[in-house]
């Protein structure tokens, strides 16, 4: 075959190759990072903890589906702690969300990131506007675009499902800690029995009212939420002066020919939250959830 014949099989597989989904997709990707590079390239950084030039998906798993789950996040004019953007950057932000299901509100529709200020602190509201049950889902999507100097745009979706009806939890740590914390929220006002007693079975659901009414043994048989945590103790170990401890079942790993506590069930008694300390091994670990990382370092199960 011709050299001729071979350009000309090149030219067409080039073309095939452009204007296939692939291709598309490819172009738009090598452009964008080239409009980026020129950005950058004339000292402007508009950038993000969790929005992304070219978008972003988080799957946050801890909504309790009652009340109103608050995402933070930053913009920033910075691309390191040397190189910052030479001038004041305007911007907009929009949501886009099922608004038959949810508001999703954020704490600012614009700004201005100063020069000397480098970060806004920004935050999602969401807030449901029908029951939602547990492992259903609702998707938010933050988009953020500079006008001036230049114009980019940033935009992150939030895919946010209910884990257990009720119950929200989060690590909330950074690296150096030498700790992190487990918040519980219990969002619900009511009891289940969790042990049969009198006429009552297991699974039912009493109100406030109800619960008070019962004797002290039978509460001993109801909980609002009865809630578990399993870990791994040779990666954290549970702070075991914590006052869940005082009413709490547990069972224990060797580790290090030490018995310590790897799985622990409490209860969280209606509308209150707590928080729960867990030393780390590595203190340069970040075990924050969501965002930093996509599973928890704890298990959290409820009923």
């Amino acid at each position: 075959m011709s050299k001729k014949k071979l350009a000309i099989i090149g030219i067409v597989l080039l073309m095939l190759f452009f204007i296939s989904p692939i291709g598309i997709a490819f172009s738009r990707y090598v452009t964008q990072n080239i409009r980026n590079y020129i950005m950058e390239a004339n000292n402007f950084f508009f950038n993000s903890d969790k929005l992304a030039y070219g978008g972003t998906t988080y799957g946050i798993n801890n909504w309790g589906g009652v009340g109103a789950i608050e995402i933070q996040f930053q913009l920033n004019n910075h691309k390191n702690n040397i190189l910052t953007s030479d001038a004041d950057i305007v911007y907009s932000l929009t949501t886009t969300c099922d608004t038959t299901s949810v508001n999703c509100t954020l704490n600012a529709n614009s700004g201005v990131i100063q020069r000397a200020e480098k970060t806004d602190n920004l935050t999602l509201t969401v807030n449901p506007r029908r029951v939602f049950n547990d492992n259903e889902s609702t998707s938010v999507t933050v988009t953020a675009t500079s006008s001036s100097p230049y114009v980019k745009t940033l935009s992150a979706t939030f895919v946010i499902t209910v884990g257990t009806r009720g119950i929200n939890y989060e690590i909330t740590d950074s690296v150096g800690s030498a700790y992190m914390v487990f918040k519980i929220t219990n969002a619900q006002d009511t009891y289940k029995v969790i042990t049969p007693f009198g006429n009552h079975t297991a699974g039912e659901v009493l109100t406030t009212s109800e619960y008070l009414a019962l004797s002290s043994a039978d509460k001993a048989n109801c909980a609002s939420a009865l809630v578990t945590l399993t870990f791994d103790p040779s990666e954290v170990i549970l702070d075991t002066t914590s006052d869940i401890m005082k009413t709490a079942t547990y069972t224990t790993t060797r580790y290090n020919n030490i018995d310590y506590i790897s799985t622990i069930t409490f209860k969280v008694d209606v509308m209150t939250s707590m928080d729960i300390r867990f030393y780390k091994k590595d203190s340069t670990e970040n075990y924050t959830y969501p965002f930093v990382t996509n599973t928890p370092i704890v298990s959290f199960s409820a009923i």
